[in-house]
């Protein structure tokens, strides 16, 4: 039983555009964790020290960063297998038979650790011809180049496996806390992990990354003695830095580190077990009971005497094929989803771009307050087919021309709206430039959303892109930067692709409707 949940669980996932995407964005990815001598970035350097390109280094490197971008991309690749059970009516059945919760959830967590564990092995070859093509000639050390991943990468995508089936098990369909609560979640972690080079984080660590930087940093300290050698990790641009490069041998497997790396796991299991312990197996008791008080409302409302309809009396009903009473509705249904108390805090964002300092209002406020709306994004244009209304949709009045640009333009006006303060501020300072960015930015954001839900038909791609995006602003990025945090050089770029995203948006739809 265990076995056939877990292989059709990967195989469904694997069979899936997202996945395909999400392989060769890994493909990509994995090459450039790994910069040439003449490259403008880095990737993990300590202060200007950068290790030369040998097996030690580029195992280190490439495990660090699959650690990290993993637990990017991979919360949102696998984060909703149970509810695509419940939704297609599977769970029902498994609900039924002999399996446990923790059997159940613990299948789960195996298929998402499998999905997992492909992308690191795709990244492990990349890895393995950067070595070959890129590398420094010598020995091929092959504990120093797979360590790293056996004792970093591995347990850590194991635990983000953990995470999305807790997280879907204690939040369920409110997707939109869902979200958020991983995005403050992973940005607690990597602030922890990167505070200072305290050997006692190395044991906390759950990327299992620290103990791997501090090994470096030790490296360093014997070349150049100081106490203010800290590590850098991500894609770090700096033309005019002079870089220095040192010889990495490795690590030394502390027995300490390794233990810490099996009590993560250990703790993985412990969280699944706990989580298994209020896990409704999708119990339908709810359900029944709704369906019964509609339908006592239902006889109760056939046992009243029905009241005479006098048609002369029923108001004429105006035709209106014009498109503002659809962006109306688009934009009623944006603002109304979720949580009405989740305004404040959308309003709370609103207010920190027009008080903080400029820098960090696009650096770290605007960004993260768009990115609280992706539940918002996520379905823009993919909702009718999750209701199952897009035949009842396509069959109306110029569904091309009225619907997708209704959405588009709703949409638009949201995320212009969320951004108004820092607008307001650009053109209170004259910068007239700074603030067309923002609002070609939102056109962006919104058409990007559209596409990656055309696209792939669903929403999953773009929270995946949408997330990655938003942690590489955050970290200072600046060829991910559309709205023009950074450079405003970049906006006829962003206007470029907002037309090819659109433009291949509308063909590809009318495809669909044509084909409906």
């Amino acid at each position: 039983m265990y076995k056939n949940i877990i292989k059709a669980d990967y195989l469904q996932r694997s069979r899936s555009y997202v996945f395909l995407i999400t392989l060769l964005v890994s493909i990509y990815m994995a090459y450039s964790f790994i910069p040439g001598y003449d490259s403008h970035y880095t990737t993990v350097r300590v202060n200007n020290f950068i290790g030369k390109n040998n097996s030690a280094w580029i195992g280190h490197v490439t495990a660090i960063m699959a650690s990290t971008f993993l637990w990017i991309i991979g919360f949102y690749l696998v984060n909703n297998s149970i509810k695509r059970d419940k939704e297609t009516g599977v769970g029902q059945i498994i609900a039924t038979t002999s399996i446990s919760n923790f059997g159940y959830l613990l299948a789960k967590v195996l298929s998402n650790f499998c999905v997992l564990l492909t992308i690191t092995f795709i990244i492990i070859l990349m890895a393995l011809g950067i070595y070959v093509f890129r590398g420094e000639s010598g020995s091929f050390d092959i504990i120093q180049f797979f360590m790293p991943y056996l004792l970093a990468t591995i347990p850590s995508i194991f635990l983000v496996s953990v995470m999305a089936i807790v997280f879907e098990v204690i939040f369920g369909n409110k997707t939109n806390l869902l979200n958020v609560a991983f995005f403050f979640l992973f940005g607690i972690i990597i602030a922890k992990t990167n505070g200072g080079n305290n050997p006692g984080l190395e044991f906390i660590d759950p990327l299992g990354i620290k103990y791997l930087t501090n090994q470096m940093v030790e490296v360093v300290n014997t070349i150049s003695p100081s106490s203010t050698h800290d590590v850098s990790a991500g894609y770090l641009f700096s033309e005019n830095q002079k870089k220095q490069y040192f010889n990495f041998q490795g690590s030394v497997w502390s027995i300490f580190y390794v233990l810490s790396r099996i009590i993560w796991i250990a703790i993985g299991f412990g969280l699944l077990f706990i989580t298994s312990k209020i896990f409704n197996r999708f119990d339908s008791k709810t359900i029944v009971s709704s369906k019964k008080k509609s339908s006592d409302l239902i006889i109760n409302r056939i046992k009243t005497a029905p009241k005479e309809i006098q048609l002369s009396k029923l108001s004429k009903t105006n035709l209106q094929f014009g498109i503002f009473p659809l962006i109306k509705t688009e934009f009623l249904m944006l603002i109304r989803k979720g949580p009405k108390w989740f305004w404040l805090i959308n309003f709370g964002g609103m207010i920190a771009l027009f008080l903080m300092p400029i820098k960090e209002s696009y650096q770290i406020a605007l960004p993260v307050l768009w990115f609280l709306q992706i539940n918002r994004w996520a379905d823009l244009s993919t909702k009718e087919k999750f209701f199952g209304t897009s035949n009842f949709i396509y069959a109306s009045f110029n569904p091309l021309q009225r619907l997708l640009t209704s959405q588009i333009l709703a949409g638009f006006l949201l995320a212009t709206f969320l951004a108004l303060p820092i607008v307001i501020r650009q053109l209170i300072n004259g910068n007239f430039i700074a603030a067309m960015a923002i609002i070609v930015g939102s056109l962006f954001l919104v058409s990007f959303a559209v596409f990656s839900g055309i696209i792939s038909g669903g929403k999953r791609l773009f929270e995946i892109l949408f997330f990655a995006i938003t942690y590489a602003i955050i970290n200072d990025v600046p060829f991910v930067d559309y709205f023009g945090g950074f450079h405003q050089d970049f906006q006829y770029l962003i206007i470029m692709i907002v037309v090819l995203l659109l433009t291949t948006s509308f063909l590809f739809r009318n495809q669909e409707i044509k084909n409906q």
